[in-house]
């Protein structure tokens, strides 16, 4: 792993995710949102996927399970995410 000098504020990102929060704080159930296309994601006036060091993160239920897929980027800008389960 390298280190970038000055890289603060550095990053971008782009969230498909559950509601926060119930009353005693938990996470609440994520929404059946279908599939969700994603397009035009841009950071800076450059497609995200330029910079390189794109992070693909999947939400988990408790048991482990995915709660949604998420797809790859292509022409560096452009992806979905599809709901899997509420909890």
């Amino acid at each position: 792993m390298g280190t970038l000098a000055g890289a603060a504020r550095s990053s971008a990102e782009v969230i498909v995710e559950a509601p926060c929060c119930t009353a005693s704080g938990g996470i609440l159930p994520l929404a059946n949102f279908g599939t969700v296309n994603i397009t035009g994601s841009t950071a800076n006036g450059s497609a995200i996927g330029s910079a390189g060091g794109v992070t693909q993160i999947i939400m988990i239920d408790s048991a482990g399970r995915d709660k949604d897929t998420v797809s790859g980027l292509t022409s560096g800008e452009n992806f979905s995410a599809t709901w899997l389960r509420s909890n």
